[in-house]
């Protein structure tokens, strides 16, 4: 390292020159085996140009994708819609069939029914042909719902 400093008449050094003069005579400790930094790992950066054709393709794309999310909001308000509905009329079918059974019972107390009359057993042969049917139509259901989906797949 070179400083450029005029000295002085009088023939002593000037401070620069005496802080090089002793950075020159001191003894520095021997250092250690060198180390080479490590190094970088590459990062991938935008390119500078793209051709205008390419840019303009991403672009739709990008507008495509926009749409598409636009929908699918869309999509899930008017799920979201029928389920309330759903759960509406539910609930009114639910309570109408209440309504409906304590009438029934109502009704049934109120008549008198002769003792020898076995209307019951009539009744409950029935029910249980009903519900034989029944779980014969909700097998069948189930049979269709897997042949469609096996289908769509």
């Amino acid at each position: 390292m070179v400083w450029f400093v005029k000295k002085k008449l009088s023939g002593e050094l000037s401070p620069a020159m005496e802080n090089e003069q002793a950075l020159m005579t001191h003894e520095f400790p021997a250092a250690g085996p060198v180390q080479k930094p490590a190094e970088p790992t590459p990062v991938r950066e935008a390119p500078l140009f793209i051709k205008v054709d390419r840019y303009k393709e991403m672009l739709s794309y990008f507008g495509a994708l926009k749409n598409d999310i636009e929908t699918l909001k869309q999509l899930g308000s008017v799920l979201n819609s029928a389920q309330e509905m759903f759960m509406e009329t539910n609930r009114a079918l639910g309570a109408t069939l209440d309504k409906t059974n304590k009438i029934i019972e109502t009704l049934d107390a109120e008549m008198g029914r002769p003792q020898g009359l076995n209307i019951d057993l009539e009744l409950e042969a029935k029910r249980a042909e009903m519900k034989v049917s029944l779980n014969e139509l909700k097998a069948q259901l189930e049979k269709l719902k897997s042949e469609v989906k096996a289908i769509s797949s």
